[in-house]
């Protein structure tokens, strides 16, 4: 593996969600430029080839207290913190502050670097009494504060950082696969459509808050007035899929959307070869799936969700929607479907922004964490 331009190679714990590609990601970046990764969690990735390059610590496993039902987590943050020392890590770093981050804070481990999520600060942290004390916790406990937008930057502060800790850092998405160049023909006809398809592509999980049955309400009165759309919807997971499965079959969309899971080496193909790129989640920071699409040349139709407009505004990059409102949803993909020039300016401009916006995200990390150790 390439080493980075340090001295020395880090050993880094980090604290997260296992099964979270947004997490994975961190890891796989720190890990590609030659150092030490550790992560801790409750629940991981059922891909084995999703952990190789790291070292995966199952935290019900590390004691025996852990592996007790009804005490188990009265001794994560104790595990967490004797894990850290038998491995004598150089710092931690936990992503999303519930649970992860207060069981971090909890162990009152340092150097620790915190990342907020936009649930995190922006419904925890504010909506229930409970996840608001934790979450001033946890922010409490950070030395230094890793988030992927200026809106969880602002709240971030807003919740006690000290402003000159937070540092902006895309660290889930690598660029370097994706782009205009990949597009292949004949993705239509993979999945028994005709050769003239015009394809919208969602990335969003099956979760309440990436509001797909409004996606599919609105897709449905789109392909009567288009009958060449097709919708392509590539999730990893989430836990209303029964209800996504049945909207489905009430609209009567088999024969024109497909459920598929893209694995990482293939959604650089798949986000070139399609046509609109369509992402319509209540709650945002900078997703990988729009970042990811506009680096294709994708047109967005982007949910009006907190830090979108960093990225995407009416006229600029896509059109921009309530994210329940399906007739405004119906519009926007009908305006796109039927105006390849917008398409094309449109893409075009989230291809250069995108460039110009984002640089590799693991030496900025690895440049943040050295400057941890060397001020303490």
């Amino acid at each position: 593996m390439a080493s980075d331009n340090g001295d020395r190679r880090l050993r880094v714990l980090g604290v997260g969600n296992g099964r979270s590609i947004i997490f994975l990601r961190w890891a796989w970046r720190v890990a590609e430029l030659g150092h030490d990764v550790h992560i801790v969690s409750d629940t991981f990735t059922d891909r084995a080839e999703e952990l190789e390059g790291i070292t995966a610590h199952r935290v019900q496993e590390l004691e025996f207290g852990t592996r007790l039902k009804g005490v188990r987590r009265l001794r994560f943050a104790p595990a967490i913190r004797n894990l850290a020392r038998r491995l004598d890590v150089d710092l931690v770093h936990a992503h999303y502050l519930l649970p992860y981050g207060y069981w971090a804070a909890e162990a009152g481990i340092h150097p620790l670097v915190m990342s907020p999520w936009n649930t995190d600060i922006f419904t925890y942290g504010r909506d229930n009494p409970r996840g608001r004390r934790r979450v001033r916790a946890a922010v409490a406990a950070g030395d230094d504060y890793v988030v992927s937008s200026i809106g969880n930057a602002d709240e971030t502060v807003r919740l006690g950082a000290d402003p000159d800790r937070v540092h902006r850092i895309v660290w889930y998405v690598d660029l370097r696969p994706f782009g205009p160049e990949h597009r292949k023909p004949g993705l239509a006809a993979r999945y028994g459509w005709p050769d003239d398809s015009l394809v919208i592509l969602s990335l969003r999980n099956y979760r309440p808050n990436t509001n797909l049955d409004v996606l599919l309400r609105a897709f449905a009165r789109v392909s009567k007035e288009e009958p060449r759309v097709r919708l392509i919807m590539a999730a990893r997971g989430g836990w209303i899929r029964d209800e996504i499965e049945a909207v489905l079959d009430e609209l009567q969309l088999r024969d024109r959307v497909t459920q598929m899971f893209a694995a990482p080496d293939e959604l650089a193909e798949l986000c070139a070869s399609s046509d609109i790129g369509i992402s319509i989640a209540s709650t945002d920071a900078t997703p990988a799936s729009m970042i990811e699409s506009m680096a294709s040349g994708l047109p967005m139709v982007m949910g009006d969700a907190i830090t979108i407009d960093e990225w995407i505004t009416p006229g600029e990059g896509g059109e921009v929607v309530d994210c329940r409102d399906e007739d405004a949803v119906t519009a926007a993909l009908l305006k796109l479907v039927r105006d390849p020039d917008l398409r094309a300016r449109y893409g075009e401009r989230n291809i250069r922004v995108t460039r110009e916006r984002l640089p590799p995200p693991g030496p900025a990390l690895v440049d943040l964490y050295r400057d941890m150790l060397a001020r303490r």
